[in-house]
């Protein structure tokens, strides 16, 4: 069995107000940076003050960013907006920040807008990057070194944060020593991105059909899904296992499927040598092909997949037509549960991810971090940044508004105020701890001591109990039997491969990492769907290596070798 082993951060929403004071400090009414530091206006003897990390400036400060994390369909409050709203409040009144945003634009845009204001060296105080970018910043010399600043404005808690993978993250944004990018790390990041096996429950016991234990098993279930009628309306309209067009994201993917016989496509592992090789070309890839090739042609996977994205399996699924597919933690709460609203009658349970031989499977996990917030070179204020992420943890995570709500996440009109901040890092497995607790409380029968974000899903929880079965959803994923036990089952046995290589992309792997997973990609469809042999596995094997895989790997290798 291959994988790393990752200590999991156990997060605690108990804190008391002398806690959360005791750990981050009280902001003082006339400190300023330079003072903080120790630096007097006139260079007089002043004894040195230490950093505070949520000390307010007088007078206040502006800082910019840019802004695309926020898509066109987002609702604001009433009178709020992207530049005004319940943060920049808090920034202004309570900490003397002004933020600015230069621009902003939907989600979708915000790559290629980027990219033009890095090429016209047009670029904000701050501003959230990804890994290729951020590496392109500081080659440039565009970029603050940010390791002391870190060291004196962190936060406890935003320090211990960035140690849940066990700074993995914050190797890959470490530069010749240097410190140059904060890690955005995200909810339902982590052991939380393992992919799970959603199943029409219902459907099992209709046909008399065993739990998914085996790859046998899942083989079993959707051929029986895809032929016996098990929607029994006496019609050829169900389909066997969901996949999508993409092969190996969103629901549908096939990548757990894979796992299952030990490949891992598009991340790096180690050889039995101990080098970095790319899992996309390994052998075990090569018999997972081969059964889904078979699964195709016995119609039990859908003829029409290759032209299917993942929105149109939801609405298979909403429909009831199709009942197994490997997906993520989250997809009852928006997939499953319009199934559910459509037919009440409808049972889904997700399990584990099983293997070809029925040890437990490993699944691969995503990079703790995709993105980063970096600070420009000679911006006035450098360690502003890092004061807006103390900020946001404060008042999101460490502060107990109990009996209020938390004023920051989603309210009854889908409204979510928490995403109006510029420096988001979160917990990555503070739904899980919430999952564990929330199941104490249960048993129990006694949520009234939970605190943020437990108490939300407890409360769901209860009101669904209660009889209100448009909250649904909360059971599909904080149920006893629902998404994040199986997340909860992953992280108690340490199941999780996350890649060996988390570095920017290399120079090879931008000029022409693109073109092989193009290639990857379209190879595996056509051997899926029976346009090709399976031996077209190895030609594709040989042709990435030659056209350019071998010296990716080469360069992987080093900085593996320079990094561990």
């Amino acid at each position: 069995m291959i994988y790393r082993k990752r200590s999991l951060w156990t997060v605690s929403f108990m804190l008391t107000a002398a806690l959360t004071l005791s750990a981050c400090g009280s902001p003082g009414a006339d400190s300023n940076p330079a003072e903080e530091q120790g630096e007097s206006k006139e260079n007089s003897p002043t004894p040195q003050k230490p950093a505070d990390p949520l000390g307010k400036y007088d007078p206040l400060i502006e800082v910019t960013t840019v802004r695309g994390d926020i898509n066109q369909g987002f609702k604001y409050r009433d009178g709020d907006s992207i530049d005004s709203n319940i943060w920049t409040r808090i920034f202004e009144e309570q900490y003397g920040i002004k933020v600015k945003n230069n621009w902003t634009v939907d989600e979708s845009q915000y790559r290629q807008k980027l990219n033009v204001s890095i090429a016209s060296g047009d670029i904000p105080d701050f501003l959230m990057v990804n890994k290729e970018e951020m590496m392109r910043l500081n080659d440039a010399g565009q970029l603050e070194d940010l390791t002391e600043l870190l060291e004196q404005y962190g936060s406890p808690y935003l320090k211990e944060l960035l140690q849940q993978d066990n700074g993995v993250a914050l190797k890959a944004a470490t530069v010749d020593g240097k410190l140059v990018g904060i890690p955005r790390m995200q909810v339902n990041g982590g052991i939380s991105t393992g992919e799970m096996l959603w199943v029409r429950a219902d459907w099992l016991k209709k046909l008399n059909l065993p739990e998914p234990q085996t790859i046998d098993d899942v083989i079993r279930i959707a051929t029986a899904f895809a032929k016996e009628d098990p929607d029994g309306n006496s019609k050829d309209d169900t389909r066997g296992l969901g996949v999508n067009n993409t092969l190996f994201q969103m629901h549908g993917t096939v990548k757990g499927f894979f796992n299952g016989y030990k490949a891992y496509p598009d991340i790096w592992i180690k050889d039995s040598s101990g080098r970095l090789a790319f899992g996309s070309i390994q052998p075990e890839m090569k018999e997972a092909l081969e059964q889904l090739a078979e699964l195709y042609a016995d119609g039990v996977i859908d003829q029409e997949f290759a032209v299917k994205p993942w929105d149109k399996l939801a609405e298979e699924i909403a429909a009831g037509k199709l009942g197994l597919a490997y997906g993520t933690v989250s997809d009852g709460g928006h997939i499953h549960s319009k199934n559910f609203d459509n037919d009440p009658n409808a049972e889904w349970k997700p399990y584990p991810i099983v293997s070809v031989d029925g040890s437990p499977a490993v699944p691969q996990l995503l990079d703790t971090a995709a993105n980063f917030y970096v600070v420009r070179k000679g911006a006035g204020n450098p360690e502003a940044m890092i004061k807006l992420a103390n900020i946001y943890l404060k008042h999101y995570y460490e502060t107990n508004y109990a009996p209020e709500p938390n004023p920051f996440i989603s309210d009854k009109e889908g409204v979510f105020p928490g995403k109006y901040h510029p420096v988001q890092i979160d917990p990555l497995n503070v739904n899980l701890e919430a999952f564990k607790q929330v199941q104490e409380a249960l048993e129990k029968g006694d949520g009234s001591h939970l605190g943020f974000p437990a108490s939300v899903h407890y409360d769901r929880l209860t009101q669904y109990y209660d009889g209100d079965k448009t909250l649904w959803f909360a059971t599909a994923v904080f149920g006893p039997e629902g998404s994040y036990s199986v997340i909860d089952y992953y992280n108690k046995n340490n199941l999780g491969l996350y890649s060996e290589f988390q570095g920017a992309a290399t120079p090879t792997m931008s000029q022409k990492m693109a073109s092989l997973k193009k290639m990857q990609d379209e190879t595996f469809t056509k051997i899926i769907m029976g346009q090709s042999p399976i031996s077209a596995f190895d030609k594709f094997v040989e042709d990435w290596k030659k056209l350019g895989g071998d010296q990716i790997t080469e360069e992987v290798n080093e900085w593996y070798s320079q990094n561990n």
